[in-house]
């Protein structure tokens, strides 16, 4: 596991010593000799806002469940959870288990927790598939030719991959459980608590999309609202740096830049600027304006993993915390 992370970590770096061989750096210091105070505080608030967006979020979602602790706490667990998810090969859903770790104790369950968790991970989910789809239609749109085939064909697929997240909420509207086949499976040792920790946090998801689908419409509108605050945070961003985009080619950096979170290095590293390099080079002709964008988003996201790790420092979380949030109470269906 070691070795991979590794290598991986060599590939990325790797790929960003390419692109600095390719592009040179004169277009970057220019960027950075324009710097723009005003936009930095601008961006920086609408990031702050973001943040607490999302914790605000999580929070609605926890509070249907049962008890929640103080909001700074909400906040601080999805700083924390965000970076320490970045730093995997594994995306930001990495740090899941770290936000469970971070909200467990002072009246919560490790299964409330867990499905507190799960549920703001799946709204987030589906708010960022059909906002990427939205994204690439316009910037589509947009363009002279009225669109392209790679355009379309990435919409469908995030059509498909939007009804294949959403079914199994219909199931459990409905009263199926989607995992139940899991549960047959011979566990023994950690096996089998990781099996009962699943059983007990299904069971509180399906009691929300019984007994609260309010609170789910309400998450996904919350997150449709922190698209606008990010959407914003980008553009103030890049303006920092002297560079201004139209609105579609600003929304294709922004699903560039989540897909970067797709391949298995840590943080996206090369796979980020090398996305940015691609996305900028088929909307404006100009890569070398991409490798720019890259790695001032390449900023944008060791600023708040680094925010999030000062975060994590202050938590005091330790693995005695995080093993009692999977082993707190007994199935309740």
């Amino acid at each position: 596991m070691r070795h991979s992370f590794e290598l991986a970590t060599l590939a990325g770096l790797a790929a960003v010593a390419l692109l600095c061989w390719r592009f040179g750096v004169a277009d970057l210091a220019a960027a950075f000799h324009q710097l723009s105070l005003r936009c930095v505080v601008i961006y920086l608030t609408l990031g702050s806002a973001a943040c607490v967006g999302y914790a605000l979020r999580w929070r609605l979602v926890a509070r249907a469940l049962g008890a929640v602790p103080a909001l700074p706490r909400f906040v601080a667990a999805r700083l924390a959870g965000d970076a320490t998810g970045a730093l995997l090969p594994t995306g930001r859903i990495g740090g899941d288990p770290l936000r469970v770790g971070l909200v467990y104790g002072d009246g919560v369950s490790g299964a409330q927790a867990s499905a507190g968790v799960a549920i703001d991970r799946i709204v987030e989910l589906i708010s960022n598939v059909f906002c990427g789809a939205a994204y690439v239609s316009i910037f589509s749109l947009s363009r002279s030719a009225g669109g392209d085939r790679a355009a379309h064909v990435l919409v469908a697929t995030m059509g498909i991959l939007l009804v294949l997240i959403v079914l199994p909420l219909v199931f459990m509207r409905y009263g199926i459980r989607p995992l139940a086949p899991l549960y047959w499976l011979p566990g023994k040792g950690r096996a089998a608590r990781w099996l009962d920790a699943v059983q007990r946090t299904e069971a509180h998801v399906m009691r929300l999309f019984q007994e609260h689908p309010a609170i789910f419409v309400q998450g996904v509108a919350a997150s449709l609202l922190i698209e606008v605050l990010i959407i914003g945070e980008y553009h103030f961003l890049l303006e920092a740096f002297g560079v201004v985009l139209g609105l579609p080619t600003l929304l294709l950096t922004m699903v560039a830049s989540g897909l970067s979170r797709i391949v298995p290095t840590p943080a996206g590293l090369g796979a980020l600027e090398a996305g940015q390099v691609t996305a900028l080079g088929v909307a404006t002709g100009q890569p070398d304006l991409g490798f720019v964008v890259g790695f001032v988003l390449r900023l944008h996201e060791t600023l708040w993993t680094g925010v999030g790790l000062i975060a994590l420092s202050l938590s005091g979380v330790n693995l005695a915390r995080l093993r009692g949030a999977l082993s707190a109470d007994r199935p309740t269906a």
